[in-house]
């Protein structure tokens, strides 16, 4: 059995070998890159839309004024392949740093954090959601949506700072959470709001009849903060027919506003301010009066007072008061006010050098208009009996439809109110009313809208009475005033496509039929403002196809875009084009107008091999265009084949990331350099036997590529079937067995020739070094251990310290396979080894030392030194003597009769190990420990200390010495001597029949104690030539007739 761990440790030894050895490189590196488009649900945030993002070039847009109510407004979609059944979102503002990075949340004015959390946008509880479902690519309410929040808009009112919007959707069904949050940089500003109003002292809209008529202009401070004004000026036209208008202070307001004239009046009072104050003399400064106005002055409310005279000469009087914002200068650090110095000097190595320093001093900045201008003007008419006029109260852009112009407003900008257009599909609306003195008195109408492109001077000009489609509500045209088929108010609108540059935007009211607008001013409403495209939205590129990309694959390449602008909700008016590669080829069949160039499908060919980038680019109808860039990797795929002179054929098929051509050569190796080698196993050992090729192919690749550069690689060798080669191996040398591999055992009939054999391997890992394939015709033979093994194995001690043995067998042993014993004790760790044949079952071991434990193993092993399982193991103690010092004392011999009668006591330590005693003894000589004569009789066991010899039937005259000595349950003596502690001796004599006594030293049969008498040998004699005559006897009747019979012999 110990031969079995040096079989171990060389096992292992080959494997560790194998380990470090790169014989082949079979080791598989596999790079999975997810590369599909999305499976589930998947919740997308397209995009925000309201608040817009605020842009600095360097002049800012879209900012927020403080305390501007804003709501939140975006664009979702299921992006997924399944419909989501729940979605929360939820809107955010952070505290952001000069960056746009958000910081933290903001809070309101309470200390709360600016949240609105909302989880039941989508579920499956009517009473809670207003929907339960989102299908696989539908966009949620079919375009923009605005968030909801407590059962409205989420509305905040923001307060002065940088901020930045984050809204997220939210679904445990969501699949991919990278597009669920989308983020917006808002600058929210103070803002200067100058309210100018005017109105007839007795409240009328228009005043009528004779007489005086009151009227007072209101010009109130509206900021969203305290600010003081210097010279703010209104400007008063008074027209039509009067007798006088005269106001509180005496002055004559039609003389002062006669023809083109208007008054100006300054609101405030006088004071003398600073207006000008150097930022780093304090006493660099100027003061002047000026009119000042101011929150702290009557709340920032000023009152002009005046009234008016109809001149009652004529038929009837019309007469019209406007008042509108002059101008005003405020003060502080503006960049006017900047002074740049430029010191020239002279540095320490005599360089001309000059420094500049920017001082921010205080003076004063005039402006005409303040932040919001739809409240800077005002109007009050009046007549003696009726007063005709309709005007155009607003006039409003709005914008956020569909292409095709279905769809709602989503962002709405009037006259006089901040804020740019997007490119896209627009309605254009004008809010009219009756403001004659007679509601009654009804009058037609038209407006005439005009558009003008500042930039290509492209004028569009509509005239339309009403707005059935395109701004809520619908509309159907009607007189204005009170009575049937009569409205009030009414408006009117046209759809227009707005392309990117600046447009003035007019609207004219025309009162029809006979009757004559008494108030022109008010019909004629424009505006002028800037249409910027918002770029498209690109929120995924994605490659569909699914698994490795290869040159030959079945499959095409198929990519999808997607993609949202909110200039075109749709998407049909965008236009794909599809490029890929180093110089951008256009990929054949992908791109066009609309949902149809939103995929790409396309075939492999060679140039797109190894690392390839696919662009596409999405334009919009206005000339703005986003590109988005996937890199993606094609295999390259060859199969190189080669034939030696002799006709062996190798394929090798290789999926490689490379563009170049893979190839290899293939030549006749010489046989004879590798005749009986030896071959390993799977196990990293050996194959039985030794084995010679039947052909050897010298092989080298022309380019050899890591095991990162292959995806996947094989290889076919075809040969002449007649070689009756059966198993394929690479080395790089043969005569080396850990630098050989197996890599096909077993070969096929070739489907292309009938007289050919294909050995066939998958490979793995990079491509195969130059080295030899070697084919193998001989069967391979695996050193397998035996399929028989140990059964009933037992050891025992037996006397004189042998060990015997016996076991059995589970299974059949072979004709090479033995038993292998090995024998081992604590000092020494095999002492005795020994192989036995197999017909074999009991054994002993006797070259032991007394109280010597003893380890026994045996194992059935074949001639390969490989051994089966379950193995017999025992350890046994050698026993070669009586233990505990026993001994017999005082021993006595009396004569009782014919025989002697021996008595004694047992001495010793330990008496445990004694069984019986025996009594030996020998005639007429005395003898030591070594020659103490087997002649004994024992007793019936250990506690028997008594026993009785009979004496000699023979004459004679002698002395017999005794010895007692204790047997252990072996068979082991304690040896002693007759003159010893244990022995003892008596005389005999007993006479002749003729009454004379023997007196020599012999006994009767004149033979000495042990040797058999003169008469035995020849009954002996006779009793060997009976059984020769009777086998004789039974050998001939068993070959009677050629019968098959069996014999008890």
């Amino acid at each position: 059995m110990r031969k079995i761990t040096p079989v171990m440790l060389v096992l292992l030894l080959v494997a560790s070998l194998m380990a470090n050895i790169d014989i082949t490189q079979l080791e598989t590196t596999e790079v999975i890159e997810d590369t599909g488009a999305r499976s589930g649900a998947d919740a997308e945030l397209v995009a925000i839309t309201s608040p817009k993002e605020t842009i600095c070039e360097p002049t800012c847009r879209n900012e927020l004024f403080v305390g501007q109510d804003t709501t939140f407004e975006v664009f979702i979609q299921n992006a997924g392949d399944t419909a989501i059944t729940e979605l929360g979102y939820k809107a955010q503002v952070w505290n952001a740093d000069g960056n746009g990075n958000p910081l933290n949340l903001a809070k309101d004015s309470t200390g709360a954090d600016l949240e609105w959390d909302n989880p039941d946008v989508i579920c499956d509880d009517t009473t809670v959601c207003d929907d339960q479902s989102l299908a696989s690519g539908d966009v949620f309410k079919g375009g923009k949506t605005m968030i909801q929040y407590g059962g409205g808009d989420a509305t905040w009112s923001p307060t002065a700072g940088i901020y930045v919007v984050q809204i997220e959707v939210y679904s445990d069904e969501d699949v991919e959470a990278t597009n669920d949050v989308q983020q917006v940089y808002v600058e929210v500003r103070d803002y200067l709001d100058i309210d100018v109003d005017i109105t007839w002292d007795d409240g009328a809209t228009v005043a009528t009849g004779e007489g005086t008529k009151s009227f007072t202009i209101t010009v109130e401070l509206n900021g969203s903060s305290d600010f003081i004004t210097h010279n703010l000026s209104m400007l008063i036209d008074v027209n039509g027919d009067l007798a006088s208008a005269t106001a509180e202070d005496g002055t004559d307001l039609l003389l002062s506003s006669l023809g083109s004239l208007v008054h100006s009046v300054n609101v405030g009072t006088g004071q003398a301010v600073d207006v000008y104050q150097n930022e780093t003399d304090p006493t660099d400064k100027i003061t002047e009066i000026r009119s000042v106005m101011s929150n702290n002055i009557n709340n920032g409310v000023w009152e002009y007072k005046g009234s008016v005279l109809p001149d009652t000469s004529g038929e009837d009087a019309a007469y019209s008061i406007d008042v509108q914002l002059g101008g005003y200068s405020l003060y502080g650090q503006f960049e006017s006010c900047q002074e740049v110095v430029v010191e020239n000097a002279t540095d320490a190595e005599g360089n001309d050098v000059s420094n500049t320093t920017t001082y921010s001093h205080f003076c004063e900045e005039s402006f005409l208009r303040d932040d919001i201008t739809n409240n800077n003007a005002d109007e009050i008419t009046g007549a003696l009996t009726t007063f005709h006029d309709i005007r155009i109260s607003m006039l409003t852009v709005n914008q956020g439809y569909n292409s095709d112009g279905t769809g709602i407003a989503t962002y709405t900008v009037g006259s006089g109110e901040p804020g740019d257009l997007s490119v896209g599909t627009s309605y254009i609306d004008a809010s009219v009313e009756h403001r004659g003195s007679s509601a009654t008195e009804l009058y037609d109408w038209n407006v005439t809208f005009t558009i003008t492109n500042l930039d290509t001077s492209e004028v569009i000009t509509e005239m339309v009475n009403e707005c059935i489609q395109g701004v809520e509500p619908s509309y159907n045209h009607a007189l204005l005033g009170t009575g049937a088929m009569a409205f009030n108010q009414g408006h009117a609108c046209m759809m227009i496509e707005f392309d990117v540059g600046t447009y003035t935007i007019e609207a004219n009211l025309v009162m029809e039929e006979k009757t004559t607008d008494q108030k022109l001013s008010n019909n004629q409403v424009s505006m002028q403002k800037e249409v910027r495209n918002n770029l498209p939205v690109i929120s995924s590129l994605d490659l569909v196809t699914q698994g490795d990309l290869m040159l030959g694959m079945e499959n095409m390449l198929e990519f999808e875009v997607s993609v949202f602008d909110a200039d075109d909700v749709t998407g049909e008016g965008l236009t794909y084009t599809w490029v890929g590669g180093a110089s951008s080829t256009p990929l054949a069949g992908c791109g066009g107008l609309g949902g149809i160039g939103r995929t790409c499908s396309t075939p492999v060919i060679q140039d797109f091999v190894t690392t390839f980038p696919v662009k596409v680019t999405v334009a919009d109808a206005h000339g703005g265009s986003v590109t988005e860039e996937l890199i993606i990797e094609i295999w390259n795929d060859a199969v190189a084949s080669d034939t030696t002179t002799a006709g062996v054929t190798m394929d090798y098929s290789i999926t490689y990331f490379s563009k170049a051509v893979f190839s290899i050569d293939v030549e006749d190796g010489d046989t004879t350099t590798c005749e009986g080698i030896t071959l390993p196993d799977a196990t990293g050992g050996e194959l039985s036997g030794v084995y010679t090729p039947v052909a050897v192919i010298d092989y080298s690749p022309v380019t050899t590529y890591a095991a990162n550069d292959v995806l996947a690689h094989s290889m076919d060798i075809m040969f002449d079937s007649g070689l009756g080669a059966s198993s394929l191996w690479f080395t790089t040398n043969c005569k080396s067995a850990t630098l050989t591999q197996l890599l096909a055992d077993g070969a096929t009939n070739s489907e292309e020739d009938s007289t050919m054999s294909v050995l066939s391997a998958v490979l793995s890992g990079p491509v195969l070094p130059a080295g030899q394939f070697l084919l193998i015709d001989a069967p391979l033979q695996s050193k397998d251990a035996p399929s028989a093994s140990i059964s009933g194995f037992s050891a025992n001690a037996e006397y004189n310290g042998g060990i015997s043995m016996n076991w059995g067998t589970t299974g059949t042993m072979l004709s090479d396979e033995k038993f292998s014993i090995s024998v081992s004790n604590d000092a020494d760790s095999d002492i005795f080894e020994i192989d036995l044949a197999s017909d074999q079952f009991m054994y002993t071991y006797s070259d032991t030392a007394h109280g010597v434990s003893y380890t026994i193993d045996i194992a059935i092993c074949n001639n390969d030194g490989l051994c089966s399982t379950p193995v017999g193991t025992a350890t046994v103690v050698a026993d070669k003597a009586v233990d505990g010092g026993a001994a017999a004392a005082n021993v006595s011999v009396t004569v009782a009769g014919d025989m002697w009668t021996l008595k004694w006591d047992a001495t010793g330590d330990d008496l445990s190990d004694v069984a019986v005693w025996h009594v030996c003894s020998q005639n007429r000589e005395s003898f030591t420990a070594a020659e103490m004569p087997t002649n004994c009789v024992p007793t019936a066991d250990a506690g028997t200390k008594t026993a009785d010899v009979m004496m000699s039937t023979s004459p004679g005259q002698y002395t017999v010495y005794f010895v007692v000595v204790p047997v252990d349950a072996l068979g082991n003596k304690a040896y002693a001597a007759s003159n010893s502690a244990s022995g003892a001796d008596a005389p005999f004599f007993k006479e002749n029949a003729g009454g004379t006594t023997d007196t020599n030293t012999t006994d009767g049969d004149d033979k000495e104690s042990g040797e058999l008498p003169g008469w035995t040998w020849g009954a002996i004699g006779g009793v060997v030539v009976i059984a020769f005559i009777a086998g004789a006897f039974i050998l001939s009747r068993g070959g009677n007739e050629g019968e098959d019979k069996d014999w008890d012999y």
